[in-house]
């Protein structure tokens, strides 16, 4: 009996290690693009790869946190590429296929400094669990300097956190502001090495940390999740 009950305790381990197992992955989860003004769409790249060996149905929902009056997102799967109005749709990957997701920036005014942040979310329709965020930051260069923007390697932590967050890797932030997902600011904070971040009266929820350099150009969004 104790030798079955061990048994059964290793069954449900195996197979609650095999539904939370990846059916899908992303090459990345922070996609940074400079957008120049006179460059009417700008693209942003991540390729997505079906782990397994049966076919996966995908589903990608867009949000745009942020974009400048006058510009336009749009999105291309491996089906097709389709109108800024469509927020969701569906796709089947082959088993073990790989494929480009592509994130479009439409400024076609040519708008001066020029932005967007967006979060397109991907889960398995038949595993809704199983499902990962790319956040695509467009940053259009300011006309009154030629400097490079920091390079985004920066790290929030903890992260989930109840209350707060410190940053790593972040010497070039001068400007931290952090938004939710409807693109509401709920907090900005002037950036210092060592500063913790509270996020104290804040509902549980996503949210992006945008980091600002000493221009005031956006160069790194990254989510927090706060519990």
């Amino acid at each position: 009996m104790k030798h079955t009950t061990t048994c059964l305790g290793l069954l449900s381990l195996f197979s609650y290690a095999a539904l939370a197992q990846s059916t899908f992955s992303v090459s990345a989860t922070e996609v940074w693009t400079i957008a120049p003004h006179h460059e009417q769409d700008v693209e942003g790249h991540i390729t997505i790869t079906n782990l397994t060996n049966q076919t996966q149905t995908i589903r990608w929902t867009r949000t745009v946190v942020r974009i400048t009056a006058g510009c336009e997102s749009q999105v291309c799967d491996l089906n097709l590429c389709y109108t800024p109005p469509v927020s969701t749709r569906t796709f089947d990957m082959q088993p073990n296929q790989s494929g480009p997701i592509i994130m479009h920036f439409l400024n076609y005014d040519t708008i001066l400094g020029a932005e967007a942040i967006i979060r397109l979310k991907f889960n398995n329709e038949n595993q809704p669990a199983d499902s990962v965020v790319v956040t695509f930051l467009f940053t259009s260069p300011l006309s009154n300097t030629n400097q490079p923007l920091p390079a985004a390697t920066a790290r929030a932590f903890p992260n989930p956190t109840t209350d707060g967050f410190w940053l790593a890797d972040a010497e070039a932030a001068r400007t931290v502001r952090v938004l939710a997902l409807d693109g509401r600011q709920v907090a900005r904070f002037v950036a210092m090495p060592g500063e913790y971040y509270s996020l104290a009266g804040q509902a549980a929820g996503t949210y992006l940390a945008v980091l600002e350099d000493a221009q005031g150009r956006p160069f790194q969004a990254i989510e927090l999740v706060r519990r």
